[in-house]
């Protein structure tokens, strides 16, 4: 694992090569050879607390690599959305094969990353690569247990996590709140509370209800409170803009222009990237942040996602966006 501070050095590191990158490959006259995660396949099920073997494939052993980083992060899920630094190896020679350990209460949709320094005697470059695999453990769900009551008093749209864990015949508590781990959701009644498929909670009106999250063959109904002040206010909608695809070393600018606030207020916008090769997103917490494409030799899809709060502290379900980077 990562100390918070070695990943904040990392992706500066990316960034500025991508930036870089950008605006220096057509005076570099590089040539980019394709490069792809090798092993494991996309769709592969692994175990927690396993190791499991990483590899990159490329055609031509003449292509400069320096090293290769392979990050393991949650589907959908920024960065910023852990405390902890996700688990990473660096291989510094060729093949740049490793061995990264699958954390023995990791469950559910996980994404692959390997990403390569290219060192040519006049610049360097970035490529990387994305894979999603799915991890299983073997052992049973033997329960399903949810934080409860979840109770709502400050305003309509107020938004909070729900918090799924479940326990497994080998004795380890997992997090199986987000969807990608298997967790869906129902609300008893939304006129008073919705949830979406990530865990998140609104409330719509003041009452009580109830949330059933559901995980294999277990339940749990969450009890649900809304007692707000402020019973007045409407949430905002977020929309991130429509899919975009575009060319690499452009300037991309994602665009928030089509959300709205019911009460006509100018809200808080919040970026986050979702997948694909982090890029340096200037401007997050604006209506129109940008970013610059990074080097690609066949099509990449990175994924962005938008939430938008207002004044009063209520805040919209998130809205995502996918721009495909061309060569």
């Amino acid at each position: 694992m990562l100390r918070k501070v070695g990943l904040v050095r990392w992706l500066a590191l990316v960034g500025s090569a991508v930036t870089m990158a950008g605006a220096t490959c057509e005076s570099l006259a590089i040539t980019f050879l394709p490069y792809r995660i090798t092993e494991p396949q996309n769709g592969a099920v692994i175990r927690p607390g396993t190791m499991m073997k990483v590899k990159v494939g490329y055609p031509s052993p003449v292509t400069p690599v320096v090293t290769v980083t392979y990050t393991l992060l949650e589907e959908d899920r920024a960065l910023e959305d852990k405390v902890e630094a996700p688990p990473r190896v660096t291989a510094a020679s060729a093949p740049f094969e490793a061995e990264i350990l699958m954390p023995p209460e990791a469950v559910g949709g996980v994404r692959l990353l390997a990403v390569a320094e290219v060192a040519e005697r006049r610049g360097s470059y970035i490529l990387f690569d994305e894979t999603t695999i799915r991890v299983e453990p073997e052992a049973a769900l033997v329960a399903l247990r949810a934080e409860a009551p979840v109770r709502f008093t400050e305003t309509l749209g107020e938004v909070q996590f729900l918090s799924v864990r479940g326990t497994f015949a080998d004795r380890i508590v997992r997090d199986l709140t987000p969807g990608h781990a298997g967790t869906t959701y129902v609300s008893s009644n939304e006129k008073i509370v919705r949830v979406n498929p990530d865990g998140r909670a609104q409330a719509v009106g003041n009452g009580r209800a109830e949330i059933t999250a559901r995980n294999r063959t277990k339940e749990v109904k969450i009890p649900v409170q809304v007692n707000v002040e402020n019973a007045e206010n409407r949430p905002p909608v977020a929309h991130a803009g429509e899919d975009q695809a575009v060319t690499q070393g452009k300037r991309v600018r994602l665009d928030a222009i089509r959300s709205a606030d019911p009460e006509g207020e100018n809200p808080a916008y919040y970026w986050s990237q979702v997948k694909g090769m982090p890029v340096d997103l200037v401007e997050p917490l604006s209506l129109r942040p940008y970013f610059t494409a990074p080097v690609v030799e066949v099509p990449r899809i990175l994924r962005f996602r938008l939430i938008v709060k207002d004044k009063e502290g209520a805040e919209s379900f998130p809205a995502y966006v996918n721009v495909t980077v061309l060569p």
